[in-house]
């Protein structure tokens, strides 16, 4: 670490934001998971009776262990809520959280994954069922836990089961059978159901039930092609946005009397291009928009469907990181100015036309300009002088700002908000570089 230059931080901290407003500390220093810890220690030094400023330094990505060991004895029972929640958070620190008085704590500890296993068991069996939740859903919890825990009196525990990836497919099966529907749902979601257990309730009762099954992609193909035939418009729906689904169950269902099935086809990236060029001309807009974002669908008709008449299908093509160069270009200059804001975000757009919108009227289009990662430093340079904090705040943090470029932010701005987050840009990068 740069010391040098990790001085320069704590100075234009100290200097600007000891006393400022709670929103500026708010929107700086916490928003920003860049944050250095040494920036944390010093507001937790400054403001140790601030019970705002203490609850989102435990939330931070980068406090520190010996600050969260600090943390963890605070009245509020906030502080230590974030504290439970933080993967920085020590084993030893966790193992005490696990005895708080608060069950939203102790939850936040059974959900923490560094939370040791012999704390988990001890929380699995705990009176309060939040509890046990926050045990089912930590994806580092062993098997037999888990095994125990399908077999609980409370729905959600065992909704929680159902939910987490890790769960086993013999346990899936367990659950299948359960009289809940919002069980036998996360069941059918789960992607280690076994194709049996899938099979089983694709013929379930509940309209929720298999619709979860016809959108795994796990799901055998012959139930996708009965699930097809269902009644249920959602049901279609899932097998319509199921990247598994054949070939022909999708051009069956391109001609589904429902908008929601056919613009599920449309956004399916295994859709074949013959039956995204026929949906390219559906009557409805919002099918046409789908097609246009798919970035499956042939270069022609994205060049066809950027001259649309509906705004919507036109934004889509600016959005689409397949849409052809020229086309991008063309949308750069739609006096619409979400269709310029789109074409801004677009990681795909050219470096020219980036610079181009980098001089836009709309805010709105600078700020996804100053967002976008493929955004070139000439372009960044140009919008450094932008009158909108918002922009030059996101300038600044823009992974092609180049050293000289963070430099001259840090060294020339009057604004200390602007040195700050320039100085932090730079340290970013140069541990980036070590």
């Amino acid at each position: 670490m740069d010391n040098n230059l990790l001085n320069d931080i704590m100075e234009s901290f100290s200097f600007g934001y000891e006393f400022a407003e709670w929103d500026v500390i708010n929107d700086d220093i916490f928003k920003d998971e860049g944050t250095p810890q040494e920036v944390l220690e010093k507001l937790y030094e400054t403001h140790k009776n601030d019970g705002r400023i203490l609850h989102n330094i435990a939330a931070h990505p980068n406090a520190s262990s010996a600050l969260l060991k600090n943390l963890v004895s605070d009245e509020s029972p906030v502080v230590r809520w974030c504290v439970a929640e933080n993967s920085n958070t020590p084993p030893d620190v966790l193992s005490n959280l696990a005895n708080d008085d608060s069950d939203v704590i102790r939850y936040r500890v059974a959900k923490n994954p560094q939370t040791p296993l012999a704390v988990l068991d001890k929380l699995a069996t705990e009176e309060s069922k939040v509890v046990r939740s926050g045990v089912a859903v930590n994806e580092c919890i062993p098997e037999n836990i888990l095994e125990k825990l399908a077999d609980d009196t409370d729905e959600t525990v065992r909704l929680a089961v159902a939910d987490n990836p890790h769960t086993t497919a013999a346990v899936l099966e367990k659950l299948s059978h359960d009289s809940v529907s919002g069980v036998r749902a996360s069941v059918a979601a789960n992607t280690n159901s076994s194709a049996n257990v899938l099979l089983q309730l694709a013929r379930d009762p509940e309209t929720s039930v298999r619709e979860k099954v016809a959108a795994n992609p796990k799901t055998p193909v012959g139930a996708l092609k009965e699930l097809a035939e269902d009644r249920e418009i959602p049901v279609r729906g899932g097998v319509a946005s199921n990247s598994s689904s054949p070939e022909d169950i999708l051009t069956k269902l391109a001609s589904d009397q429902k908008q929601t099935v056919r613009t599920a086809i449309a956004e399916n990236v295994n859709t074949p291009p013959n039956v995204l060029m026929q949906l390219s001309d559906d009557g409805d807009a919002y099918v046409r928009k789908a097609v246009a974002q798919n970035n499956s669908t042939p270069q022609n008709v994205l060049n066809r469907l950027s001259k649309d008449d509906d705004w919507r299908v036109c934004e889509g093509i600016a959005k689409n990181t397949s849409s052809p160069q020229a086309a991008l270009a063309m949308l750069a200059n739609n006096r619409d100015t979400y269709i310029r804001k789109a074409v801004a975000r677009n990681k795909s757009t050219p470096a020219d036309v980036l610079v181009q919108l980098a001089d836009d009227n709309e805010w709105l289009v600078r700020e996804n300009i100053a967002k976008n990662t493929s955004t070139p430093p000439e372009a960044l340079a140009k919008m450094g002088a932008d009158t909108d904090w918002r922009i030059t705040k996101l300038v600044i943090n823009n992974p092609n700002m180049t050293l000289d470029l963070l430099k001259q932010f840090a060294s020339g701005s009057e604004d200390f908000r602007l040195r700050y987050k320039a100085n932090v840009a730079m340290l970013r990068k140069l541990n980036a570089q070590n």
